[in-house]
């Protein structure tokens, strides 16, 4: 029997459109596959219902949020329901089963969950718990010991012969020996006396030094050495000051904070020369009150402190230092603190 060329053409295009819809739906079960959540199943449990008597056989289990208890009936006419004979809580009740009969309840928080079978858990004791527990953490292993990480931090207290040095040090879990290299040059050519740290954090760390000489650069750099290694920080410079100028001077906190006094705190540098040092305080930034004046010489930087009294309860006060040699007058910053009601 002969066929058509337009009964063939007519099957061919019938055969390209069901490919096309095939590799469509294909495609679009891939896409659907591809970007639907995964859902993440716990563990299942089982426990045996009426296996050779009436109980549940293991009466107790002990499971992890998530988890599913799957209950087997071993035998016919019994239930398992959530809570005490008697006394149903309704988080899950399977009614009377029969024998081979399966019931699952899944577990979404911690807790202990009782449950009884209806027909026998007042008469014959026919219970059982569901403990539900966080799994516990898998505890992080210390971190093993290695060479320890140094950082060099800016210095401070800069004076016109001496300063501050600064770092940080981590031991890496040894005891860890660190000083700090100084001089006119990255060979530095002076240390500090070392000093000793230990544990796994790191630590900030610091040492004065002094017979510098003035108006010059210096290079430092911290070192520390363990077990493991030394390491190195980076270097860094500092200048240090004059020989004389103006004081430098930095307001610290207030303490002995009462209901009408207060101790004002300050730093102060001499810079060399004779320096006369009060605080200014008043309620407002204008202060109007001032402390006897208190003199200080040389070059190095020192605490002053002034007692003041006579203020009024619970009422914010400002209050600064102030510092003036023959180079002139410095100010601290402002700082303000709160008298008790």
């Amino acid at each position: 029997m002969a066929i058509s060329r337009s009964s063939f053409g007519e099957a061919a295009n019938a055969m390209k459109t069901s490919l096309h819809a095939t590799a469509l739906s294909a495609l679009t079960i891939v896409t659907f596959l591809a970007f639907y959540p995964t859902v993440a199943t716990g563990a299942t449990v089982d426990v045996a219902v009426g296996n050779g008597g009436l109980f549940f056989s293991p009466s107790s289990v002990t499971i992890h949020p998530g988890d599913t208890v799957r209950w087997t009936f071993s035998s016919g006419g019994h239930s398992t329901t959530s809570g005490s004979p008697g006394m149903p809580n309704n988080l899950w009740d399977s009614g009377i089963r029969s024998q081979g009969a399966v019931f699952n309840h899944t577990f979404p928080s911690a807790g202990t969950f009782p449950y009884y079978c209806i027909p026998h858990g007042g008469c014959c004791g026919m219970t059982g718990t569901v403990t539900v527990t966080s799994p516990t953490p898998t505890p992080t292993p210390p971190p093993m010991p290695g060479p320890p990480i140094v950082t060099t931090n800016p210095a401070t207290l800069i004076a016109s012969f001496s300063a501050r040095l600064n770092g940080s040090v981590n031991p890496h879990g040894l005891t860890t020996t660190f000083h700090f290299q100084y001089g006119l040059t990255t060979s530095y050519g002076l240390t500090t006396p070392p000093q000793n740290r230990s544990g796994n954090t790191p630590q900030n760390v610091s040492a004065n030094i002094s017979g510098l000489m003035a108006n010059r650069v210096y290079h430092f750099r911290i070192v520390a050495s363990n077990a493991r290694g030394t390491r190195f920080g980076a270097d860094r410079t500092f200048t240090t000051r004059s020989p004389t100028g103006l004081p430098i001077v930095t307001t610290n906190a207030a303490t002995n904070v009462a209901r009408n006094s207060a101790t004002l705190n300050g730093l102060v540098y001499p810079h060399g020369l004779s320096t006369s040092i009060n605080f200014q305080y008043g309620p407002t930034t204008s202060y109007g009150s001032t402390t006897p004046a208190q003199t200080r010489t040389g070059n190095t930087y020192q605490n002053v402190s002034a007692n003041v009294s006579g203020l009024m309860a619970n009422r914010v006060y400002h209050f600064r230092i102030k510092a003036t040699n023959m180079a002139g007058t410095r100010f601290g910053n402002d700082r303000t603190f709160t008298t008790r009601p």
